[in-house]
């Protein structure tokens, strides 16, 4: 019977078990899940956000072209030869980066648009680089500046063109929901915001090279592209996060308005009015291409600024996603193999036990084993309930008998005190309190002149004695206080949570207390007093050193004459 019934439970704790290792598996694994979803996301945004770069870098290469290739088409006899090995030094980058490029949005998973910046970007780089060649080509006496303008016109379609590229990688990156999406639209409006900055002397180059009025057109495009830069350099700030406007940034931003919206659009402006007013231009082609590329370069440290600190925020957000992902995995993997182990040890070391306890306890009620003094267990039906509760009446005697012998063995028969055994485990219960023996106090305390009693009235009256100095100090301290006979004739009182005035308090009130008291001798027929002197110390760094100081305080208080106290 008892095994089928043990056989039943054990088959509901294995049930209760896996029970509970499914619903720990069901809270964490969409945890797990959703930790890996936002890690995937985090690292599509770092390798589009990687792409974008990518690809707003060529642009931006593409963009700078047109300086070296505007100073090729406008520059002199002696300045030709070294501006086209410039130019030819910078078309070899140029051809290399849409390489690199190209393998960057393929391996980023962008195929289409790293077939089409090989094919459509490479093209219309290649017409607008034929225009410049086939002008550059020309003897001076057969060129003009509509011809120019037109080689010029060809370039901007070229980076248009790798703007396409951007565009179409914001259109099908799928990461754009992400805290790191701002920065698709800021690379975007950065790359345009670089481009614009170039047309703005790029569109009167022609005019000012020759030395003619530039053309209506050519006016309404600086003027489009100079109100671009101003709304573009705006945008960038609003689009910027708050907490991302760091002061590199907030400097770079404030460089682009100060050197080229405040100082490099105004030389575009000046010549724009010398044409109008029929003035000569202050400036040549090559002189205005070689004033205005510093002044833009402020809007490409801040591209550049916030290209790279963009990267950086990607690659942060998905440490941080995978950090996550690593601490949702450990967590339920701890938490699985702990409850795992809390379920196997509970079986083997409490169940288990707890089942055979069981079994045993109602083997031993149905047999008898357990006497008592009621009806015998074997004369009823039994339960687990009587058999235990016969059990813990047992206990209980036990226990009172323990109680009982562990208070002889701690006190000293002759006062009632503690004794050294019971002091030495008080002792230990305080070395391992984390203050130790900070706050404790300790009076020793020893009987003057005991010897003499013991001497003149006997042993037996030496124990009276002794006996008295116990009541006293019982009457003297709280109940928690520990009084303990160390010696024949001397006592230990150790109080904790105290200090030094109220020790020496204390102390005094026992000597008072004992001065005062007579012990009646009735083999003699008379009164006989007592006093005692005591060492006061609170506080040590051990139990030995807080033994060894109220040693010497007692010492001292012997050698100023007994009855007194010291500390």
């Amino acid at each position: 019977m008892y095994k089928l019934r043990s056989e039943h439970i054990s088959r509901r704790l294995f049930w209760s078990m896996i029970i509970i290792a499914l619903s720990l598996l069901f809270l964490s694994v969409p945890l797990i899940v959703s930790s890996y979803h936002s890690y995937q996301k985090a690292d599509r945004a770092l390798t589009e956000i990687s792409a974008l770069r990518a690809v707003a870098d060529l642009a931006n290469k593409i963009s700078r072209e047109r300086a070296p290739a505007n100073k090729v088409m406008s520059s002199s006899v002696d300045e030709l030869e070294e501006n086209i090995k410039e130019l030819e030094a910078y078309r070899k980058e140029v051809d290399l980066q849409i390489e690199q490029t190209s393998a960057i949005l393929a391996t980023a998973g962008f195929s289409v648009q790293a077939q089409a910046l090989s094919s459509h970007v490479k093209g219309a780089l290649a017409q607008g680089r034929h225009a410049v060649d086939v002008y550059s080509a020309l003897p001076r006496s057969e060129r003009s500046a509509r011809q120019l303008d037109q080689a010029i016109q060809q370039m901007f379609k070229a980076w248009d063109s790798c703007k396409a590229i951007i565009e179409n990688v914001l259109v099908h990156s799928e990461a754009k929901g992400t805290s790191v999406s701002d920065y698709y639209t800021l690379i975007l409006i950065l790359a345009d915001l670089r481009d614009q900055a170039g047309r703005t002397a790029s569109n009167i180059m022609a005019a000012v090279t020759f030395n003619e009025k530039i053309p209506e057109d050519n006016l309404a495009r600086s003027l489009q592209t100079q109100h671009q830069a101003h709304y573009l350099w705006a945008l960038v700030n609003t689009i910027q996060p708050e907490q991302d406007k760091t002061p590199e940034y907030l400097a770079l931003h404030q460089q682009v308005k100060a050197q080229f919206l405040d100082q490099g659009i105004p030389i575009v402006t000046r010549l724009m009015n010398e044409s109008i007013h029929n003035q000569a231009y202050s400036l040549t082609g090559t002189q205005l291409t070689e004033a205005i590329v510093d002044k833009f370069l402020t809007v490409v440290n801040l591209q550049s600024y916030i290209l790279d600190y963009s990267v950086t925020v990607a690659q942060t957000q998905k440490k941080q996603a995978q950090q996550k992902l690593i601490l949702t995995l450990l967590v339920a993997l701890i938490c699985l193999v702990a409850v795992s182990f809390t379920m196997i040890y509970a079986r083997n070391h409490v169940f288990i036990p707890l089942l055979k306890a069981r079994n045993t306890i109602l083997r031993l009620a149905q047999h008898q084993v357990i006497e008592s003094k009621q009806t015998p267990l074997s004369a009823k039906r039994i339960t687990l309930l009587d058999a235990l509760t016969e059990l813990k009446r047992v206990l209980q005697q036990r226990d009172a008998l323990e109680f009982q012998l562990r208070n002889i063995a701690n006190t000293d028969n002759l006062t009632g005190v503690s004794n050294r055994l019971a002091l030495e485990e008080y002792i230990r219960y305080l070395e391992n309190k984390p203050n130790q023996f900070k706050h404790t106090g300790l009076i020793i305390i020893d009987i003057d002149d005991f010897k003499h009693v013991n001497d003149t009235f006997g042993h037996i009256v030496g124990d009276e004695v002794i006996k008295l100095i116990a009541e006293k100090l019982q009457l003297n301290v709280r109940a928690s206080d520990l009084i303990v006979r160390y010696g024949g004739d001397e006592f230990l009182v150790l109080i904790e949570h105290i200090n030094f005035p109220e020790a020496w308090a204390i102390a005094n009130k026992i000597l008072q207390e004992i001065g005062r008291s007579e012990l009646y001798i009735a083999e003699l027929n008379q009164n006989i007093r007592v006093s005692v002197s005591a060492g006061v110390v609170v506080g040590g760094a051990s139990w030995m050193s807080l033994l060894e100081k109220a040693d010497k305080s007692l010492f001292q208080a012997k050698q100023n004459g007994k009855n007194a106290v010291a500390g």
